[in-house]
């Protein structure tokens, strides 16, 4: 079960400015409403559609962390590891799990246009070590799936809920965030949780002024 939680703001841009966790989905930019009629055309099945949008992302090449620079008004601007809008992944395509989990729920609320049909999921999995990551939840036919766009082996990618070795702890969308409990503040889970991952991409995305909202 799914409990509303309080949207949290973010810092994750060279510019330094802190914006809602929600703001990375962004399923109406023009850019990304044209990428997913490219990737859908002259298709009909709803699987074959899914199945083009989550291999076209899956595809791009994988880094950990990618750092992004902001030169204006005489200032330099510089972010270790970025999250990019889904628009600015489809012209830089290297991303890491949450960049491509943000584009691949994206894309899909395209064409999966019911409440709960989509979501960008944070959490941990127990696989190869890998801990700290995101990954989409994608509803077919009422049932749910998690889908890993870092993973090309279509059977690997198409997961169903019940997997263990994934352990969701936030969902979102662009209009809200979810936790599975009552019990969870997303602050401590953006913060306590990833801080001992292996791969802390989110560890350093709280600020002062974004734990006091």
């Amino acid at each position: 079960m799914l409990v509303k939680a309080d949207n949290q703001p973010i810092n994750a841009r060279a510019a330094g400015d802190a914006n809602w966790i929600t703001d990375y989905i962004t399923p109406r930019n023009p850019d990304v409403m044209l990428k997913y009629q490219l990737l859908s055309k002259g298709l009909y099945r709803s699987e074959d559609i899914i199945t083009a949008i989550w291999r076209y992302v899956a595809s791009f090449p994988y880094k950990e962390t990618i750092s992004s620079k902001l030169i204006t008004g005489g200032k330099t601007f510089i972010q270790k590891d970025t999250w990019f809008y889904p628009a600015e992944t489809l012209k830089i395509q290297t991303s890491n799990c949450a960049n491509r989990a943000f584009l691949l729920a994206s894309l899909l609320k395209n064409h999966l246009t019911e409440p709960g049909d989509v979501y960008v999921v944070v959490g941990n999995i127990t696989i190869d070590g890998i801990g700290a990551h995101a990954w989409v939840q994608v509803r077919v036919n009422d049932r749910p799936y998690f889908l890993e766009a870092t993973q090309l082996n279509l059977p690997n990618a198409f997961i169903p809920t019940s997997q263990s070795a994934y352990n969701p702890i936030v969902y979102l969308d662009e209009n809200s965030v979810y936790t599975v409990s009552t019990t969870i503040d997303i602050a401590e889970v953006l913060s306590a949780r990833f801080g001992v991952c292996a791969i802390p991409f989110l560890r350093n995305y709280l600020c002062d002024k974004c734990l006091s909202l």
